[in-house]
C-alpha cells in the first residue's frame, strides 16, 4: 500500500463509513490507559491497546476488509502485535527461523508474556491462552508465537513478509521514539508492582488487562458504529456522592418518623434496624477489606448494606457498588427497594442496573445498552453466575466485565449459597481484589466458615457489634425439632404428616407452609390433604415454570393479606424454591430435614410480618418411601446428615445460634473438601490452575510434569491455564435441559419459535421471552430411563432440531402440578 493511503480498521455496517486504523488504535489506547490506571497499569494497558490490532497493517488484512465478500476471521490480525512487542523489546535480534525462548530477564519477560498473551487472545472466546496446558503439557502461548514465526501448521510460510509489512507500516504511522518512551513507562509500572506480586496474582492480572482491552476495543468500535462517545466520561463517583446525600436524608427522615411511632414493638424493631444501619455507617470508615454483616432476618440488610457502600464510596477510591445475589427474584426486589430509596421511582435506568438472565430489554436509550454490555454503571445488581463468569467464565461479554470489579464495593447477598466448588476460587479472587482496592461485604443470617478451609478468607471485621444480642432482639421464630423417644428426629409417614398439619390447623394456625425435598413428595402431600370448606391449599414446585409460580405467589400473597378479614385457612406445599427471594410470611412452617442453611432459610418464611408473638418452624424427617433423596439430590442428603449430628450434639439448643451455624459449615466443608477446589468433569481441579499456594506459582503441578516430560524448565515466567479454566468453568452444572411449556403466553411463544416465520424473526428475542415459560428437567433425552428421556419417549415433550429446542406438547402441562401431567404423569423427583 503506497504512502498517504489510509489503513482501515473498520467499515460501518450501515453507511460504509471508514474508521482509520490509526484512530482506532489511539482511541483504544486512551480508554485502556483510563481503565488501567486503577491498578497503576496505565501504560501497560495502553500498550496492549496500541498494539492489539497492529496486524491490520498487513496487505492481506487490508485486501480482506475492502472485499465485500471477505470471510470474517479469515485473516489473523491478533498475533502480529505480540510479535512486534517481542521484536521491539529485544532490539529486532530475533532469529525468525527458530523458536522464541525468552531469557529470564525478569520485568521485560513478564511484560512480554502478559501483553503478548492478551494481544493474541483479544478475540479468543475462551480468553487468554494457557501458558502450560495441564492435560497435554504443551505450551499453547509459546506455540502460538512460534507457529506464526516458523510458518508451520497451516500458516502461510510467507508470514515473515507479512510481519515485515506490519512493522514497517506501524512505525510509519507512529514514531518509534514515542513508542520506545511509552514502552519504558510500561516497564516501570511492572517493576513497581514487582515480579513476585505479578507471579502470585498472574491469573487476575492477566484477566484484568484482557478485560480492559476487550472493553476498550468493543467500546470504540460501538462508538464508531453508533456515532457515540461512551467510556470517556467517568462520573460514577459524582452520582454515588449524590446518592449518598439522598440516602442520608432518608435515614434522618426514618429516625424522625420512628419517634412518632405509637406501637412500642414496631418502634423497638425500627430502633434495632437503625442500630444496624449506624454500625454499617461507622464500619465504612475502616480500611479496604473483607467484612461480614450477619444481620438476622428482618434486620434491614438491604438498606444497611447500601448505606455501608455509599459511605465507603464517599471516603475511599470507589467507582461502583455491585450487589451479587443468588436468585433473580431477590435481584428484582432489591433493585426496586434501592431505586425507590435513591430515585423515588421503580423505573429502570442505567445508573441502577439489573444484570441477569431474565431481564427483558424494552426499547431503551443507547447509554442503557452501553451500561449493560460494559457494567459501566454506579450501582449494579447481578447474579452469582454473572459475577463468577466475569472472573473465570468464557466469552468476551463475561471477560469484559471483570475490570469493573476493581475499586468497587461488592456486596454478597446470602453468601452461604455460593456453590461449594466455587469457594476456593472465589476466596482467591476476593483476596486479590482486596489488594487492588475493592471492599467485599458478606451478608447473611448464616455466615459460612470461609476462613476454615485451606484457602481461608480472612475477615477484617464482623459489623454487627453484638451478634448474640442482635439475634435475640430480632428473634421471631423458633426452630422446633420433632423428636422421638430417643431424641432422634421422628420419621413421618405421609399419614403422620397430614395428621400433624391438621392438628396445627385445629390449634388455631391460619397459615401453614410445608417444605419437602422432592417434587414427588410435595405432590403426594398436597394430594393427601383432603379438600375442606374454608381451606385453601396450594402446590408449588420447579415442575412449574417461573411465570406460573409468580402467578401462584401473587394469589397466595393476596390470600395471606385477607386472612385477617375472613375465616379461611391456607396450607402451601412447596419444594425449597420458596425458601429465598419470595416475600411470603406464614404463621407456621414444617420443614423436612435438610442442611442447616436451608432450614434457617425456611424459618425466614415464618412470622416475617409478626403475625404471632412467636412463630414455629417444625423440623421433621420424612420417610424414604415418600421422599427419596438421591441422584442429583445426594448432596442435600449429606447436608441433612450433618444437621442430624448437630441436633444430637445440641439438644435443647437454639439452632439459629452463630456457634451452631458455624459448626455446621465447618463440618460441611470438611465433608465436601474434595469439591472445594472445583473438580471438573475431566478430572482436573481448577483452583490450582489459577491460585498461588505456599509460594508456588499457579499450575505448579503442570510445571513439574512439564519438566519431567521435556527435561527442561518451562520457557515462561507465567504458568496459569486460563483457557482451560474458562472452557471447564460452569457455575451451575448443566445436568438439566430447559423445556418450553405451553402455559399462558408460552403457548404463543412456542408456536412462533417453530413456525416457518421464525427463520426470519428475532429467535434470540423469542428465546429470551421463553425463559419464564421453561421447566428444567434432568436427564439425557436419548436415554429412556432418564426423566427427560421418559417425557420424550412418551410424546409429552418434542425436540425441534432446527431451532435446537424442546417443547412440551399440549396436554403435558397441568395448571395444578406443572410439567409431567397427561401422557406421562407426574415427574417422579
Amino acid at each position: 500500500m503506497g504512502a498517504g493511503k489510509m489503513y482501515i480498521a473498520h467499515i460501518s455496517e450501515d453507511d460504509e463509513r471508514v474508521q482509520s486504523l490509526k484512530d482506532h488504535l489511539l482511541n483504544v489506547r486512551t480508554l485502556c490507559e483510563q481503565w488501567g490506571s486503577k491498578l497503576d497499569l496505565q501504560y501497560v494497558c495502553g500498550l496492549a491497546g496500541w498494539l492489539h490490532d497492529a496486524g491490520k497493517y498487513s496487505q492481506k488484512f487490508q485486501k480482506y476488509i475492502r472485499d465485500p465478500n471477505g470471510k470474517r476471521g479469515s485473516v489473523d490480525h491478533a498475533t502480529a502485535g505480540a510479535i512486534l512487542l517481542y521484536d521491539f523489546a529485544r532490539g529486532g535480534q530475533h532469529d525468525f527461523s527458530g523458536e522464541f525462548s525468552p531469557e529470564k530477564d525478569g520485568f521485560k519477560t513478564l511484560l512480554e508474556e502478559l501483553l503478548g498473551n492478551v494481544i493474541m487472545a483479544h478475540h479468543n472466546a475462551k480468553g487468554a491462552l494457557d501458558f502450560i496446558d495441564p492435560v497435554s503439557l504443551n505450551v499453547p502461548f509459546t506455540q502460538r508465537l512460534n507457529k506464526q514465526v516458523k510458518g508451520i501448521h497451516g500458516y502461510d510460510a510467507s508470514y515473515l513478509e507479512q510481519y515485515q509489512q506490519v512493522k514497517a507500516n506501524y512505525f510509519t504511522e507512529f514514531e518509534k521514539k514515542e513508542f520506545s518512551n511509552y514502552y519504558s513507562k510500561a516497564l516501570s509500572e511492572v517493576k513497581k508492582i514487582g515480579v513476585q506480586a505479578f507471579v502470585d496474582g498472574q491469573n487476575f492480572y492477566l484477566r484484568y488487562v484482557l478485560s480492559v482491552l476487550i472493553d476498550a476495543d468493543h467500546t470504540d468500535t460501538a462508538n464508531f458504529e453508533g456515532h457515540t462517545k461512551f467510556g470517556y466520561k467517568n462520573n460514577q463517583r459524582d452520582i454515588l456522592s449524590r446518592y449518598f446525600d439522598v440516602n442520608e436524608q432518608a435515614v434522618q427522615t426514618q429516625i424522625r418518623m420512628n419517634t412518632k411511632e405509637k406501637n412500642d414493638k414496631t418502634k423497638r424493631l425500627n430502633q434495632l434496624r437503625q442500630e444496624m444501619s449506624d454500625a454499617c455507617f461507622a464500619a465504612a470508615s475502616d480500611q479496604t477489606g473483607i467484612y461480614s454483616l450477619s444481620v438476622p432476618t428482618g434486620g434491614g440488610k438491604t438498606l444497611s448494606s447500601l448505606r455501608f457502600a455509599l459511605r465507603k464510596a464517599q471516603l475511599q477510591n470507589v467507582d461502583r457498588i455491585i450487589y451479587v445475589v443468588p436468585y433473580t427474584t431477590i435481584i428484582e426486589q432489591n433493585a426496586n427497594v434501592i431505586r425507590k430509596r435513591l430515585t423515588n421511582s421503580e423505573d429502570k435506568d442505567d445508573n441502577i442496573l439489573e444484570y441477569h438472565s431474565t431481564v427483558t430489554h424494552e426499547p431503551q436509550k443507547a447509554s442503557y445498552y452501553y451500561s449493560w454490555d460494559s457494567w459501566d454503571s454506579p450501582i449494579i445488581l447481578t447474579s452469582q453466575v454473572a459475577y463468577l463468569n466475569a472472573l473465570f467464565g468464557k466469552g468476551s461479554k463475561n471477560i469484559r466485565h471483570m475490570h469493573q470489579l476493581v475499586h468497587a464495593v461488592v456486596i454478597f447477598d446470602e453468601i452461604q449459597t455460593l456453590p461449594i466448588k466455587c469457594i476456593e476460587m472465589n476466596n482467591a479472587a476476593l483476596k486479590w481484589l482486596k489488594l487492588q482496592g475493592t471492599t467485599s461485604l458478606l451478608c447473611t443470617a448464616t455466615q459460612p466458615a470461609l476462613d476454615k478451609i485451606s484457602n481461608g478468607l480472612p475477615i477484617n471485621k464482623e459489623i454487627v457489634p453484638d451478634l448474640k444480642l442482635a439475634q435475640q432482639a430480632f428473634k421471631r421464630v423458633t426452630i422446633q425439632p420433632v423428636f422421638n423417644e430417643d431424641k432422634q428426629l421422628k420419621t413421618f409417614s405421609l399419614e403422620n404428616l397430614i395428621e400433624f398439619i391438621e392438628n396445627k390447623l385445629q390449634q388455631g394456625v391460619h397459615s401453614l407452609l410445608v417444605i419437602l425435598n422432592t417434587k414427588a413428595a410435595v405432590r403426594k402431600a398436597y394430594e393427601a390433604l383432603d379438600e375442606q370448606e374454608g381451606l385453601l391449599k396450594y402446590h408449588l414446585s420447579t415442575a412449574m415454570c417461573s411465570k406460573h409460580r409468580q402467578v401462584e405467589f401473587s394469589e397466595i400473597r393476596e390470600q395471606l393479606k385477607n386472612l385477617q378479614t375472613n375465616t379461611k385457612k391456607i396450607v402451601v406445599f412447596s419444594t425449597n424454591l420458596i425458601e429465598a427471594g419470595v416475600d411470603l410470611s406464614f404463621e407456621c412452617v414444617i420443614r423436612s430435614c435438610a442442611g442447616l442453611d436451608s432450614i434457617v432459610q425456611a424459618a425466614g418464611r415464618c412470622n416475617r410480618n409478626n403475625e404471632v408473638k412467636m412463630g414455629y418452624t417444625y423440623l421433621i424427617q420424612m420417610d424414604k418411601s415418600v421422599e427419596n433423596v438421591g441422584g442429583p439430590l445426594k448432596f442435600l442428603g449429606e447436608a441433612a446428615g450433618i444437621t442430624k449430628v448437630l441436633l444430637a450434639n445440641n439438644v435443647n439448643q437454639d439452632l439459629l445460634s452463630d456457634k451452631i451455624v458455624r459448626d455446621y459449615f465447618i463440618r460441611l466443608y470438611t465433608k465436601r473438601s474434595s469439591d472445594l477446589p472445583y473438580p471438573s468433569k475431566n478430572g482436573l481441579k481448577l483452583y490450582p490452575l489459577i491460585g498461588s499456594n505456599a509460594g508456588e506459582s499457579p499450575n505448579f503441578g503442570s510445571e513439574v510434569n512439564y519438566y519431567h516430560k521435556n527435561k527442561t524448565v518451562p520457557a515462561t515466567y507465567l504458568s496459569v491455564a486460563p483457557n482451560t479454566v474458562a472452557n471447564l468453568f460452569q457455575v451451575i452444572d448443566s445436568a438439566t435441559t430447559d423445556v418450553i411449556v405451553q402455559y399462558g403466553e408460552g403457548k404463543n411463544i412456542a408456536a412462533q419459535l417453530i413456525s416457518e416465520k421464525s427463520k426470519f424473526e428475532n429467535i434470540s428475542g423469542l428465546l429470551k421471552q421463553a425463559q419464564k415459560y421453561c421447566v428444567s428437567v434432568y436427564g439425557d433425552p436419548g436415554k429412556k430411563g432418564s426423566y427427560l428421556g421418559k417425557l420424550v419417549a412418551d410424546g409429552s415433550v418434542r425436540y425441534y432440531p432446527e431451532q435446537d429446542i424442546f417443547i412440551a406438547e399440549e396436554g403435558s402441562y397441568s395448571e395444578e402440578f406443572g410439567l409431567g401431567e397427561g401422557r406421562f404423569g407426574s415427574l417422579n423427583y
